[in-house]
This record gives C-alpha cells, sequence and structure tokens, in this order.
C-alpha cells in the first residue's frame, strides 16, 4: 500500500462521493472545547461526521495517563462504528488547527491496523474559500462494526520511555513550542520543562501560515536531525503535551518514509504526573 497520507481538496473533491470514503471533521479547540463541534454544526464539508476529540478520541481524565488519554479499545472499536466507520472504510480527515486534531485521528486508525486513512493537507477554510461545497446538513450514519487488529508496536508507555533515557540509540523528540519545552512557560501542566535528552521539534513546522502542509521536501529539511537518527538505526520516540500535537511530526516522518517512528501518547501531562521522573529546562 502507498504510503501516501496527505491529500489535496481537489483529491477529495472528486471522491467524496464514492461510497467507501467516510470524511471526519476533527475540529477542535483546546480552549473552548464546544468550539469545534459547533463549527461543525454551522458548516462542514458535505457527508462529514464529527468525532470530538475530548468526549469520542480520547478516555476520560485520570492522576497518571496524560490529558488525552487513549480510549478502551472496545470503546473506541464501538465509538468508530457509530460513526460509520468499518475496516472496509476510506477515511478522511480534516480540521482547520494545522492537521493536529486530523493527525491524532490517524495515528489512532493507524494503530488499530486501519491503512486507509487519509489527512486533507488543508483546513476546513481553505476548502470553503476554494468555493467547494459545505452544508449544515447532518448526515445519516449507518453504524457498522470496527474490529481493531493493534499494532501495540507504535505505542511507548512512561515505563518505557524511563527506561530508555539517556541510551545512545534511542532519540526522544518534543513536539512543543520551543519556550515550552526550554521551562519559559507551561500554560496547561503543572511542571514546566521536557524529558531529559529529548530534542525539540515544533510541530507547527510542518505546515506553512496559513496552516497548509509543506512540500515533503521543506518538511524533509526541517526534520533533518531526526531524520539522520532513523537513517542511523535509532528508535524514535514522539511527544508533545498530551498525545495530539506530537502526531503531525509522526505523520510527516511516515510521509518520509519512515513508519515505525513511535509515539508517547501520555506525553508531558503523563511523564510530570509522576514525581519521581527527572525534568530539564533550556535546550539540550
Amino acid at each position: 500500500m502507498s504510503r501516501q497520507t496527505l491529500v489535496s481538496k481537489q483529491w477529495l473533491l472528486a471522491r467524496m462521493n464514492e461510497p467507501d470514503i467516510v470524511i471526519v471533521d476533527c475540529r477542535f479547540d483546546l480552549g473552548q472545547p464546544e468550539a469545534g463541534r459547533e463549527d461543525y454544526i454551522s458548516s462542514h464539508i458535505p457527508g462529514a461526521v464529527y468525532l470530538d476529540l475530548n468526549t469520542v478520541l480520547s478516555a476520560p481524565v485520570e492522576v497518571h495517563g496524560g490529558r488525552h488519554p487513549l480510549p478502551d479499545l472496545g470503546v473506541l472499536a464501538e465509538r468508530l462504528g457509530r460513526a460509520g466507520i468499518s475496516n472496509g472504510s476510506r477515511v478522511v480527515a480534516y480540521d482547520d488547527q494545522g492537521g493536529m486534531y486530523a493527525s491524532r485521528l490517524w495515528w489512532m486508525l493507524r494503530w488499530l491496523g486501519h491503512d486507509a486513512i487519509h489527512v486533507m493537507e488543508v483546513g476546513f477554510t481553505a476548502w470553503k474559500d476554494a468555493g467547494y461545497p459545505v452544508t449544515n446538513a447532518q448526515r445519516v450514519i449507518v453504524p457498522t462494526a470496527f474490529v481493531p487488529e493493534v499494532r501495540a508496536d507504535m505505542l511507548a508507555h512512561m515505563e518505557e520511555v524511563r527506561d530508555k533515557l539517556g541510551r545512545p540509540d534511542v532519540l526522544l523528540v518534543d513536539s512543543r513550542d520551543p519556550a515550552r519545552y526550554r521551562g519559559e512557560t507551561e500554560p496547561i501542566d503543572t511542571k514546566a520543562g521536557h524529558i531529559p535528552g529529548a530534542i525539540n521539534q515544533f510541530w507547527k513546522d510542518n505546515v506553512d501560515e496559513r496552516g497548509a502542509w509543506k512540500p515533503e521536501a521543506q518538511r524533509r529539511k526541517q526534520l533533518a536531525t531526526i531524520v539522520e537518527a532513523l537513517e542511523a538505526g535509532r528508535e524514535v520516540i514522539v511527544y508533545c503535551g498530551s498525545g495530539v500535537s506530537a502526531c503531525p511530526n509522526v505523520l510527516a516522518l511516515h510521509e518520509l518514509g519512515y513508519p515505525q517512528v513511535r509515539l508517547y501518547a501520555g506525553s508531558w501531562s503523563d511523564w510530570s504526573s509522576y514525581e519521581e521522573n527527572p525534568i530539564v529546562t533550556g535546550n539540550e
């Protein structure tokens, strides 16, 4: 199967009415959790269903596990089936936040063994501004069954990350903005800093000022340090604040031909919830 994940709005326009296509609106706002659903109700790509980051693509928050824990597998499979997603579906995800939330769905479906998942390389606003069709009509969803075939090796857990600290054959990548990585500011989590040894690769560097994905050549250049590590046979584990904004980096590396990159889904919000875990600030 082709590793092509990112697709153009023209690609989607040409296929949006094909029977196996399921379009998923992933718009979300961490500061206003209801805003994404409200935006969807107001206007969306025809036929799209809405999957909410907090209530569908995450489990309830506990002491550990981070701010957006992965749901129970059975629960998640049921939710996907209720959204009309089966093992035979071709899923196309979009958002309006630079692909961050659409990439989370991409990662989750691949983790569940489903490769037929694409991310639109521009956001909803670009689709709408191009004069492409939008609607406020709700899709009539026919529930189906989704049977996961979990790829456990895609996911890294806290204990594993802790055990691998300092190993020369492992590279940790922090996807948060540089100020949060350095510990100069922390607007969300209780502690500031990063996991010892991690390098910083801000996820937004994958997209331009409009939130559209940059050309592959630019992304390869920006990800050169990580690509070099992968070519040398090092294991790469990517994290962020809560396992969401790391996903664009995982996707970008997958598009460059490195599907083995792993996600620490609990990320900084999980790591920093353990008093015994070391934390560093500044640049590595």
